[in-house]
Parts: C-alpha cells; structure tokens; sequence
C-alpha cells in the first residue's frame, strides 16, 4: 500500500515538480483526498494537522486574494491621478519645493514663508551634487512671505552653468534658537509622469514637484 506521510510534504514535492507552476485549491483537494485514502489505518493522519494544513492554505488564498486586490485598486488609484493630472498640462502652479531654474535669460524665483521673526536669515544654494555654491545674508527678517532671487553666481561672483539648483533657508531668532521656513515654487506644467507612485509634474524649464504638494492652481485663461 502507498502511504503519503504528510500533506506538507506532498506539497513540497508538487511545487518542485510541476515546473514552477503554483498550488491551487483544485490541486490542494486533490493531495487532501488523496492523502485519506491512502493515509495507513493503523497510522491515520491525526485531525488537528489537518485542520491546521486547510485553515493554512486557506489564510495564503485569502492573503494573495487581498493582495491582487490591493494591486488592482492601487493601479486604479494612479490611473485615476495621472488622469487627474493630465488637466494640469499648461496651467501655472504654485507647489512646495524649492528647486530654481537658472537660463541665460534669468533665474525663477522661490518663495519662502516665516512664521516668526528671524534675527538671522541666510539663503543657501545647492547644485545637483548636494555642494553649497553660495550663500546669501538676507539679515533680521520679520515674520511673513517674501521671494528670493539668486543671481546665478558662486561665492567667487563667477556665473554658474544653467540648469536646476535648490534652496534651503537657514534661520535664527534672536535667542539663536533654529527657525523653519516653508518654501513653494512656481511654473508652468508641461508634462506628468508617474515615479515610484507618486504623481510628478513636470514644469516648462525642466524642474518637477509632486502633485501631492502643489498648493494652487492658475488657469492659463485667466
């Protein structure tokens, strides 16, 4: 008499030898029916085990079941956002960054908002390599929103290529204790992509900001 000795086992060996393909329930019943009846009489498969090899395979049906239903809504979900994106092309925005486009024309401006007073403020700019090139005293600040202009030159005053640079805003009040400052920036959109889940949209001079973070819109309409 052919005895198979556990359901786990059978499994394993099904799984190796059916050239990658994956365990179904019809191929579960099968190896469950036949286990019982071949399983030895004076050696039966003890119940428990059992049970607790079908609430196992189960809990993994019902486990990559969600999860080709998590799959299914989260491809809807970006679609529904590229979409939704979409009617942003050529519409000016105004998000939270703080990349800057320097051309041979000019520089776009970034915004930058202080909830408090500053005793010190100091605009740094960085390029692509994460270097600061130059630094700019903007001194006691009051609270509020101002724009910042950076002329496109290094600490030497020698002019820098073109391209995207960003900046951070370093700020003290006047116990030296650090500040925050919120930046936006703005543009015209001319593209949407979608990197890693996120919805980017990309502006005419080449920067990108999320459309999670964009702050308003303005129809080009208007």
């Amino acid at each position: 008499m052919t005895t198979i000795s556990s359901l786990a086992s059978s499994t394993s060996t099904s799984s190796t030898t059916s050239s990658g393909t994956t365990l179904d329930s019809d191929a579960f019943l099968q190896l469950l029916i036949a286990e019982l009846q071949n399983q030895d009489p004076t050696n039966p498969t003890d119940s428990t085990e059992m049970i607790n090899q079908i609430a196992s395979f189960s809990t993994v049906e019902q486990l990559t079941a969600l999860n080709d239903t998590a799959t299914s809504i989260y491809d809807s979900l970006t679609a529904m956002s590229l979409n939704s994106a979409v009617s942003f092309i050529g519409q000016s925005v105004l998000a939270e960054g703080d990349d800057i486009s320097k051309t041979d024309d000019a520089t776009t401006v970034v915004s930058f908002t202080l909830e408090s007073d500053a005793e010190t403020l100091t605009a740094h700019v960085y390029d692509s390599d994460g270097t600061i090139i130059n630094s700019v005293s903007l001194g006691a600040t009051d609270s509020g929103t101002y724009t910042f202009s950076w002329d496109g030159t290094n600490y030497t005053g020698t002019e820098v290529s073109n391209g995207t640079y960003n900046v951070v805003f370093e700020a003290y009040d006047e116990d030296g204790d650090s500040l925050e400052v919120s930046t936006m920036v703005a543009g015209t959109v001319s593209g949407v992509s979608v990197e890693d889940g996120t919805t980017v949209l990309t502006l005419s001079d080449g920067r990108t900001v999320n459309l999670e973070d964009v702050y308003s819109v303005v129809s080009s309409d208007a």
